[in-house]
């Protein structure tokens, strides 16, 4: 893992991005504003969901978007600093919860009604704690 880290910090991508004074912070923002975007549905989501109500039709989109944007963004980030964050435990643990929370939403994709409310519990629980641990990455090491 950590040889293809190297392999990706050294890319002419991952040297760019570090050169750059604009690039890596446009791309950072791009990532909160993924962020924003994701768990600014996610929540009214789940919470409508745990009061037995459907939100999914307008909010989802809007999801999936931050979701697209956060990951496109938060991949070129990591490619600067593979080698770091691949050792990184609360990089690890934020992957690990990810993982979990895409996995619960995609297994909910198309929940009505208890299924949908059994989705939510878990998705409020992860998705702050995903946040929690991003910014935990930048005051280790």
């Amino acid at each position: 893992m950590t040889e293809l880290a190297a392999l990706l910090e050294a890319t002419s991508l991952a040297q760019a991005l570090k050169a750059s004074r604009w690039l890596y912070p446009l791309i950072n923002a791009g990532h909160i504003l993924g962020i924003a975007l994701l768990v600014g549905a996610v929540i009214p989501m789940d919470v409508a969901a745990l009061r037995g109500r459907d939100m999914t039709a307008g909010l989802h989109p809007w999801a999936i978007a931050g979701l697209l944007l956060a990951a496109a963004c938060g991949l070129l980030l990591f490619i600067t600093q593979a080698g770091d964050y691949v050792v990184n435990g609360w990089f690890r643990a934020k992957m690990a919860l990810l993982a979990l929370a895409v996995a619960n939403a995609l297994w909910h994709l198309n929940a009505t009604g208890s299924a949908l409310q059994r989705a939510a519990l878990p998705s409020l629980i992860l998705w702050p704690a995903i946040l929690v641990l991003g910014r935990m990455i930048g005051y280790s090491g």
